[in-house]
């Protein structure tokens, strides 16, 4: 019986990967990162949760809903300090507060401008793993000040900048003591409140921290029972049918230069980067073994000898195969079953995305070309602790007389140091607790200008509190189910900086594939299949080392034609061109 991926009990009490821990920590010290968590899984019940390769979603969730209430909790004491008093006929006290609080933010802004760099930086493609940066700062200085800003800040705007924060600073102070003067009883009543901030601070940090060494030493993390919207999560990251998200039409010029089979977008969602494809597909003609001389009629199958879910069948134990060996030269290798489905087909037909999926509709879904359900077996292969893993896809086709082979890999990299600092050394432990408080404190000027956030998180919670645990289960008028974001992609790093772990993840695919060309091989010769040009075209994908991987195809400096003359100098040497990144065969 193929089900929808559910673990068994056994593998639902294993202890958690890496990969797992570290995207739990990520809630903690990446807001963007937990907010993505939680706009894009906890809160989006309108679509489907991508399928999770190396770790768990559930853990992921119950963090960053922890992370955002730790948040929530110092900027909700901020603004209850400041804004209580009033209520309470005390308004002496919110002054005096509320002048406190903005001589921390004039302060974090006097420490953004001490930071500005006078020539402009090039900017970094940092919004991948969530990180802040400095653009964002330049956009709150922007709105602050009403100079022209060009993202270069020059030494007199800099000079003026800094006068009118001494200004406002020297407004502020003198205000302040101006009312501790005339109402000098409630000065006491003030200094009560920011002791209730910075014990607040304090109490948050070394929390935060404490739930960060939980998270790198807890042998399980997933809670021991799951909310309504975490059962939903959890059946969607393991069902075997994925909902993609179609690219959108445009009538632009395609970039000619990109030979790939799936465009710029993968479809693969949830299986990373996609770095690795057979294009153009292998077809195979079902040809009996024979001579030249005898004709096509003589030599093809009118009926092919097998159906394609038997090959499947047979890769897939091959592939479990190498789980049998030792465990100093096991590759760990997994292959299950994966159907792609686009999220336009489950809008005008429901019934491609079923609950569950048994042998009998499996066998029928890999036995038609051409369906709308594409299926795929899927190999996957963890590394370091599931922080590396090698997603191997392959697609079997019979249709025309020909067997057609297509293969894609993806590879999910590792997640950012600062997810992973928690387990480093002098990271975690009691020390590190204090540290963290104190260091919490310390941010506290610059929580000044995200108090705001406290609205966000209100949101959100109302969301949580109104809105169905799952609206993908039944069609809904204008509202399409695909999955628009993995969270584990996008905390992952990009394959071009992966450095050596590139030779290790890409040694795994070839073997992996290597086998299930083997594999195949046996299978067509078993069926009396003539297999010479099957031979010729696996030489030809084996041999092609580093050709058929890379991102896409750039061809620069090419000439074409007869006297043509390529743009480049001519005395470049020819070795320049021939370590370019390659592309898809």
């Amino acid at each position: 019986m193929i089900t929808s991926h559910v673990p068994s009990a056994k593998e639902a009490t294993e202890e958690p990967t890496d990969a797992t821990r570290h995207l739990c920590a990520g809630a903690y010290v990446d807001e963007r990162f937990r907010d993505l968590v939680i706009d894009e899984v906890c809160t989006a019940p309108h679509r489907r949760v991508a399928p999770s390769y190396g770790f768990d979603i559930v853990p992921v969730m119950r963090h960053a809903w922890r992370a955002a209430a730790l948040s929530a909790s110092v900027r909700a004491t901020v603004v209850g300090v400041a804004a209580f008093p009033a209520f309470t006929g005390a308004i002496p006290a919110t002054v005096l507060m509320t002048c406190g609080l903005c001589l921390l933010w004039l302060f974090h802004v006097a420490m953004l401008f001490r930071g500005s760099d006078d020539e402009p930086r090039p900017r970094r493609r940092s919004e991948r793993h969530g990180m802040r940066t400095a653009r964002e700062h330049r956009s709150l200085l922007k709105l602050i000040f009403t100079w022209k800003f060009s993202g270069r800040i020059k030494y007199s705007e800099k000079a003026h900048a800094y006068r009118l924060i001494g200004a406002a600073a020297f407004t502020l102070v003198l205000t302040g003591l101006v009312t501790a003067a005339v109402y000098p009883d409630r000065v006491a009543e003030a200094l009560y409140l920011a002791g209730a901030i910075i014990g607040t601070c304090l109490t948050v940090g070394a929390a935060r921290q404490l739930m960060l060494n939980r998270v790198m030493r807890a042998p399980d993390l997933r809670p021991k029972r799951l909310s309504r919207r975490q059962r939903v999560a959890d059946v969607q990251q393991r069902h075997v049918c994925a909902v993609y998200r179609r690219p959108q039409h445009s009538e632009d010029d395609e970039d000619l230069t990109r030979f790939t089979l799936f465009g710029e977008e993968s479809p693969f969602i949830g299986a990373g980067e996609l770095v690795y494809q057979w294009n153009p597909p292998m077809c195979i003609q079902l040809l009996r073994p024979g001579d030249d001389k005898e004709s096509l009629d003589q030599l093809e199958h009118l009926e092919p000898p097998f159906e394609a879910y038997e090959l499947v069948d047979h890769l897939q134990d091959a592939v479990e195969q190498l789980n049998t060996d030792t465990g100093d030269v096991r590759l760990p290798a997994r292959p299950s079953h994966r159907i792609y489905v686009a999220e336009t087909d489950v809008a005008a037909d429901r019934g491609l995305l079923p609950p569950r999926i048994d042998e009998a509709d499996m066998r029928l879904i890999i036995n038609t070309p051409g369906c709308k359900q594409h299926h795929f077996l899927e190999i996957t292969s963890p590394i370091e602790g599931a922080e590396f893993v090698a997603i191997v896809l392959l697609h079997v086709s019979l249709r025309g007389r020909t067997l057609t082979i297509s293969t894609a890999a993806c590879v999910l990299a590792h997640t950012p140091r600062s997810f992973q600092r928690a387990a480093e050394f002098g990271q975690n432990g009691a020390i590190a607790v204090a540290w963290a408080a104190f260091r919490q404190l310390s941010t506290l000027p610059a929580e000044i200008p995200r108090l705001w956030r406290i609205i966000r998180y209100l949101y959100a919670l109302s969301k949580a509190a109104l809105l169905p645990r799952d609206l993908t289960s039944a069609p809904i008028r204008n509202v399409l189910i695909g999955t628009r974001i993995s969270t584990r992609e996008k905390a992952s790093q990009s394959w071009s900086k992966i450095q050596l772990e590139k030779t290790e993840i890409l040694g795994r695919m070839k073997t992996i594939e290597q086998r299930l060309l083997a594999a195949a091989r046996d299978f067509l010769r078993e069926k009396h299949i003539d297999i010479s040009e099957f031979n010729d075209r696996a030489l030809k994908i084996i041999n092609s080392g580093i050709v058929n991987f890379g991102d896409n195809n750039n061809f620069s400096n090419n000439a074409v034609g007869d006297g043509a003359q390529a743009g480049g100098s001519g005395n470049q040497p020819a070795s320049s061109t021939a370590q370019g990144s390659g592309g898809t065969k």
